[in-house]
């Protein structure tokens, strides 16, 4: 990364994180999500010091870690997060950590949200494949995949 780009990434969290100081007394919250905390550079360690829920899905051993730059963690808070399992077309799970709670939860999306957010290259083709058949649009054949997962599921249609 570029000298220029660290410089920016520092002075941008500075920036923000007086900006929260001042949207706290106005009683506003910053949400922020990210799929890398990488992205965050130390200078983010105060902004990120004053989120009061971190919502965390499953985490690898080494993002735990890199999390530990920016907040304390306890040893059965790393433990906790590094519990998380994630099941293909079923569940991803995840953990809150907050003030007043600490938690392992589960998200269990309908198949039908599964099918209509599928980006990866061989998804996009099962559904472009299953357009083609049936010369149906992108959101029918999300339609049709969702059965598919249903019927994965042992839901019945």
């Amino acid at each position: 990364m570029s000298r220029w780009c660290r410089a920016y990434r520092r002075i941008a969290a500075q920036t923000v994180s007086r900006r929260v100081l001042v949207w706290r007394k106005l009683g506003a919250w910053l949400w922020l999500a990210t799929q890398n905390l990488e992205d965050f550079p130390g200078a983010a360690r105060k902004l990120l010091n004053m989120i009061e829920w971190w919502i965390c899905l499953v985490m690898p051993k080494e993002e735990v870690e890199e999390m530990r730059r920016f907040r304390d963690l306890s040893d059965a808070q790393r433990e906790l997060l590094l519990s998380a399992t994630k099941a293909h077309l079923q569940y991803t799970e995840g953990v809150v950590l907050a003030g007043s709670v600490e938690t392992l939860f589960r998200c269990v999306p309908p198949s039908l949200v599964l099918a209509l957010v599928q980006t990866e290259r061989h998804e996009k083709a099962r559904r472009a494949e299953i357009m083609a058949e049936h010369g149906c649009t992108e959101v029918e054949a999300a339609v049709r995949i969702a059965a598919e997962i249903d019927a994965a599921r042992g839901i019945a249609g």
